[in-house]
């Protein structure tokens, strides 16, 4: 049975080429966290965590893994899935700069117009903040959320939490 790896073990087996860490600037406009809106109050979302961040599939991340062996130290083609995703994720942090990222499931996308949660269906999602305070005021700053939207190509979005207790999320 293989163990899963802690954060800082992932952290620790990436080597980062010099041209994929965060850009230093003197223009302190890019440090300014992202204006970002809570959400309205949703019947959907009652009693539970609203998540901005990118939605992704499992191969997403065996491609984001792949297409980035040369970055990480000891890259091995045949790890296992979720040890891609433990490497992704610490791979997503030293490049954008955003410590709050994390990987979670959520029920549907606020934008949708649903009633009801369905447990069986879902989004995976990196996500860079939810609407605790905590996570909230940790969102990520406008130079980190632009290497964020390069990476995926697209924007963010909100997302309902798929159960009503994630208190790990904010531990990061």
């Amino acid at each position: 049975m293989s163990q899963i790896p802690s954060l800082g073990q992932a952290m620790q087996t990436l080597s980062l080429h010099p041209s994929s860490q965060p850009p230093q600037t003197a223009n302190t406009a890019d440090l300014e966290r992202i204006a970002l809106p809570r959400p309205p109050p949703l019947p959907i979302a009652k009693d539970r965590r609203l998540y901005y961040g990118f939605e992704v599939t499992e191969q997403w991340f065996k491609d984001f893994y792949e297409q980035n062996s040369h970055r990480i130290r000891e890259y091995n083609p045949a790890t296992a899935t979720v040890w891609k995703m433990f490497s992704v994720r610490a791979l997503l942090i030293k490049i954008s700069g955003c410590r709050n990222i994390s990987v979670v499931h959520a029920t549907h996308k606020v934008a949708e117009s649903m009633t009801e949660c369905d447990p069986f269906c879902g989004y995976i999602l990196i996500t860079v903040c939810s609407t605790t305070s905590r996570s909230y005021h940790r969102r990520p700053n406008q130079g980190q959320m632009g290497r964020l939207r390069a990476i995926f190509e697209r924007e963010p979005e909100w997302f309902v939490n798929h159960s009503d207790d994630d208190s790990a999320y904010d531990d990061a």
